[in-house]
C-alpha cells in the first residue's frame, strides 16, 4: 500500500514538475523573442552596441528577466503575492544565468561561431540553469 501511495505521489510532482516546466518554457520563449528583438536592435542599428555584443546581450537578457519574474510569479508558481526575498532570489538566480549567458556568448563567439548561434546555444543552456534552480530555491515547488 506505501509502495502505490508512493507511486502516486512521485507521478503527481512529476506532472506538476512538467506543467511548470511547459510554463517556464512558454514565458521563457515570450522572453527570448524581447531578450533577441532588444539584442538585434542595439547590435544592428546601434555602432557603439555592435563593438559590445557582450553588453548588448547583457541589456537585452536584463530586461527579459524582470519581464520573466513577473510571469512566471504569477502563472508559472502561483504566487499571488510578490515577495521582497522571493524577488532577490530571482535575481540572483537570473544574474548567474547572465553571467553563463554572458561567458558562453564570450566563448563562443571567440572561437568564430557567428553570434547569434552563440546566443542560441546560450540560450538554451541557461534556460536549464533558470528553471531548475527557481523551481528549488526561488520558489520551492
Amino acid at each position: 500500500m506505501n509502495l502505490i501511495v508512493s507511486l502516486k505521489d512521485i507521478i503527481l510532482r512529476r506532472r506538476v514538475t512538467a506543467v511548470q516546466f511547459a510554463k517556464f518554457f512558454i514565458i521563457g520563449g515570450i522572453n527570448t523573442v524581447v531578450d533577441f528583438g532588444i539584442y538585434v536592435a542595439l547590435t544592428r542599428l546601434f555602432d557603439f552596441w555592435s563593438r559590445h555584443i557582450v553588453w548588448a546581450a547583457t541589456v537585452s537578457f536584463t530586461v527579459a528577466v524582470f519581464s520573466s519574474y513577473l510571469m512566471n510569479t504569477r502563472w508559472t508558481f502561483s504566487q499571488r503575492q510578490l515577495d521582497w526575498r522571493r524577488t532577490m532570489k530571482f535575481y540572483v538566480v537570473a544574474t548567474g544565468g547572465l553571467g553563463w549567458n554572458a561567458l558562453i556568448i564570450y566563448l563562443l563567439t571567440n572561437v568564430g561561431l557567428y553570434d547569434i548561434f552563440a546566443k542560441i546555444i546560450a540560450t538554451g543552456l541557461v534556460l536549464i540553469w533558470n528553471f531548475t534552480l527557481q523551481k528549488k530555491w526561488t520558489f520551492r515547488s
